[in-house]
């Protein structure tokens, strides 16, 4: 069904022809519509073939608790959901290496669901183009890489990777420098997939901001109380993707009410940053309307 939505919409463009000709000359009712059956294929089509190929650079300053906005600060890219596929009108990676090297950041993190029903071969050929990253990429996989649903591609996926010499921290802490400054970058596997352990909290640094990244946000509902990370990176939600007033939140799947953007996660031991980036890929419907693909340009305050 996705794929014959996906070749069947072409049929726009006949239809148009027909619906215009018939706003030229036909009178009354059957003029007004044609007019407003164009209208709604044209809005169907710019859903489908306009708006996913359109990339848009959201910026946005983030203080960490205790930090100010004259302590120090890291640069950093976030995306996710690439949605490498079926879907040919999704967002090519190429362009997104592009515009994130455009931006000159420290570093890059990746939240998932790289996949979406790739071809054979398709996998290592999109993928390859990450390694024109100028910084140190960090990635997670999502519940599409892991079989949930679709095949388990866990496999070849970390295989293309490891060849970009891309950084998965999954349910794992590492210490590194980042922008001149220390941090640990932790991962959690993907929540559907029910193998999140968060077991290396106990060996982490005291006094290190740690950055956690992963796919679902909904993980915050999973992370244990005694695990105080600063800053959480999901993706998975695609801000809605189709973003109709009042009903997009009906297609987010989340527990919690995580949509895109800077959310303060509450939890007994105090409140967690948890930001959420809308993708820049497509699942379900090849179309995005009113939410297009992002990335993120992220400047951290970290604690002083």
């Amino acid at each position: 069904m996705k794929v014959f939505i996906f070749w069947a919409s072409w049929l726009h463009f006949p239809a148009a022809v027909w619906l215009l000709s018939d706003i030229i000359r036909k009178t009354g009712l059957r003029r007004w519509t044609a007019c407003a059956m164009l209208c709604a294929l044209s809005t169907l089509a710019y859903a489908r073939f306009v708006e996913p190929r359109i990339l848009v650079t959201h910026r946005e300053d983030i203080q960490l608790t205790g930090a100010s906005e004259q302590s120090a600060t890291i640069r950093i890219a976030l995306f996710g959901d690439p949605h490498i596929g079926i879907f040919r009108n999704a967002m090519s990676l190429s362009r997104i290496v592009e515009r994130i090297n455009a931006e000159h950041v420290d570093a890059v993190f990746l939240a998932g669901d790289l996949t979406y029903y790739p071809t054979s071969g398709q996998i290592d050929r999109e993928l390859a183009v990450l390694a024109e990253l100028d910084a140190p990429l960090f990635v997670v996989l999502g519940n599409h890489d892991v079989g949930r649903p679709g095949p388990d591609l866990s496999s070849p996926v970390m295989a293309a990777l490891d060849r970009v010499r891309a950084i998965t921290p999954h349910n794992r802490a590492l210490e590194v420098t980042i922008g001149g400054q220390d941090l640990v970058v932790a991962g959690a596997s993907d929540l559907w997939q029910r193998r999140q352990d968060f077991t290396f909290r106990a060996d982490l640094p005291e006094d290190t901001p740690i950055i956690l990244l992963t796919h679902n946000p909904d993980t915050a509902l999973n992370v244990p109380h005694d695990f105080a990370y600063d800053l959480m990176l999901a993706g998975h939600t695609h801000g809605g993707q189709i973003r109709l007033p009042w009903l997009y939140r009906k297609a987010i799947p989340t527990d919690w009410p995580f949509d895109k953007e800077l959310h303060v996660f509450p939890t007994p031991a105090g409140d967690r940053l948890v930001y959420v980036t809308s993708g820049t890929g497509m699942v379900g419907l090849p179309m995005r309307f009113l939410m297009p693909p992002r990335i993120d340009i992220l400047t951290v305050h970290l604690p002083e």
